[in-house]
């Protein structure tokens, strides 16, 4: 099998690698994917804000209405507590019903206060990240053009190579093309097919066990190392 022709495969896909991170590590696409990035957590911020909003409206509607209900009833229970100074036992009544209002319709003024306080932050800490949002949209906006050349370049060399690739699609043996691009998912650098070093290690330095090595002196094209998960292959002598 003809082992080489996946190397000069495996070599073009490297020299895409590479220029995919020319393009990633370039000034312009730097700043514009950090701006675009930074859009989206303002946008995502922004949405939970809104979210929170939602719910502390709710509770404030809520709050009113245990307000507006409890201040009825407080004012009820003083309007017939009045002249009742001689039933001391129905004034003592009224009294401890009229100190429980007074203490629950205090308590729901600490809870409205506080959920006007959240909602005032909100609104601002909103305000400052809808200002970010659009400064960095308009960032992301001012990078596109550069990097829209920048990936047409590119894109002209990848072309290039791919041709070239195709062209090797056709001499290469289809099984081990296969087994190459079934490694390729799984291992994330190159090189993803390795030589046998020193008859027994892989290429990152650990020893291939005696079945794997035989598997190799037998004739198979490829063994795959247990540790890294690479392709290892014996050079003809």
């Amino acid at each position: 099998m003809d082992i080489q022709t996946i190397l000069d495969y495996q070599s073009l896909d490297f020299e895409k690698v590479k220029i995919n991170r020319q393009l990633a590590k370039s000034d312009e696409y730097v700043r514009y994917t950090r701006a675009n990035e930074a859009t989206k957590k303002s946008v995502d911020n922004v949405a939970k804000m809104s979210t929170r909003a939602a719910q502390l409206f709710a509770k404030a509607e809520e709050i009113a209405a245990q307000f507006e209900a409890a201040s009825k009833e407080y004012d009820e229970i003083a309007g017939a507590a009045e002249g009742l100074e001689e039933d001391l036992k129905r004034a003592e009544f009224y009294d401890k019903s009229l100190e429980s209002l007074s203490g629950k319709l205090e308590q729901l003024e600490k809870e409205a206060s506080a959920v006007a306080t959240e909602l005032s932050a909100l609104s601002k800490d909103g305000e400052a990240e809808i200002a970010s949002a659009n400064k960095n949209a308009a960032l992301a906006k001012s990078c596109k053009g550069k990097v829209d050349e920048l990936k047409a370049q590119f894109a002209t060399k990848l072309d290039e190579i791919s041709a070239k690739q195709r062209e090797l699609e056709e001499k290469a043996d289809s099984q081990l093309l296969s087994i190459y691009r079934n490694a390729r998912k799984q291992v994330k650098s190159f090189p993803v097919i390795v030589a046998l070093r020193d008859e027994k290690l892989c290429g990152c330095g650990i020893e291939l066990s005696g079945a794997e090595l035989g598997k190799l002196k037998d004739g198979e094209p490829f063994v795959t190392c247990p540790t890294c998960g690479r392709l290892v292959y014996k050079p003809q002598q």
